[in-house]
């Protein structure tokens, strides 16, 4: 082939070429243009829900917002408290609370020595039941001991007297008292025993028994006369009293207890 032959198809390969590449170009500007715009549209999507989410989230509930306001008011009452409270270093605060512990610190003291009173008197009171118990034992075994014996001893016919008044030169007043009842024995040469009156004045208390005696005595006097009280059994605790009176009055008695149911013989020198 000839050299011309050669340029002519050189030629026209160059001029399709050339041809081709502003479309090709075209298509390049097209298709990035477009991925442009989408990416754009994809990045305006997800930055806008990004937005909606945060709105939506940041949007308070009723309930929070009650909630809030809820400790809000804690926090206001806890200040005014806070507030109200006088400072750390306040000097009459500081003696109150001393004074305070000092009053407690004595309470707490008294209370424990109440208490070991109270144990020390709990053990006295245990030792005297101890000991009471161990009186009763005794007691009761001596009662027993006594009880076995009176029983085993017979009892005495009647009772022994012996005069005071064997060399006394006054004359004799006999009372007799029984029953609780005073009366002044007035004898007679027929007289041989002396009974226990069924009258008289009644002896119940020590007024009783120095109106008697004094009744029964009017017109004696104690430096010639001498009194023989004869108290049967049943009236010890009221001749005790007549005796008294006897001795306020000034007369010197000789007591003679008798047993009831009997009777004293009397002589020209009153009882014998």
């Amino acid at each position: 082939m000839s050299a011309g032959g050669r340029r002519r198809r050189r030629g026209g390969r160059k001029s399709s070429s050339l041809a081709g590449d502003p479309l090709d170009l075209f298509l390049d500007a097209i298709t990035n243009a477009l991925g442009v715009i989408m990416f754009i549209l994809l990045m305006v999507v997800l930055f806008g829900r990004a937005s909606d989410s945060k709105s939506d989230a940041a949007a308070p509930t009723k309930a929070e917002v009650r909630e809030a306001r809820d400790l809000e008011d804690k926090r206001q009452q806890m200040q005014a408290k806070l507030d109200a409270l006088p400072p750390a270093g306040d000097p009459e605060l500081n003696a109150r609370w001393n004074a305070a512990n000092k009053a407690f610190q004595k309470l707490e003291d008294e209370l424990i020595e109440l208490l070991s009173e109270a144990q020390r008197r709990e053990a006295d009171a245990s030792a005297a039941a101890v000991k009471l118990a161990e009186l009763r034992k005794a007691l009761e075994k001596v009662t027993a001991e006594a009880s076995t014996k009176s029983e085993s001893v017979t009892p005495p016919s009647g009772f022994v007297r012996v005069s005071r008044f064997q060399q006394d030169q006054r004359k004799s007043v006999i009372l007799l008292l029984s029953g609780g009842k005073l009366l002044r024995f007035r004898a007679t040469p027929e007289t041989k025993e002396i009974s226990a009156p069924a009258s008289g004045f009644a002896v119940s208390n020590a007024v009783s028994a120095a109106e008697g005696v004094s009744r029964a005595l009017d017109g004696f006097q104690p430096a010639t006369y001498r009194v023989e009280l004869l108290v049967w059994e049943g009236s010890f605790a009221q001749g005790k009293m007549v005796e008294q009176a006897l001795l306020d009055l000034g007369f010197d008695s000789n007591p003679l207890p008798v047993r009831a149911g009997t009777s004293v013989p009397s002589g020209t020198g009153g009882v014998q």
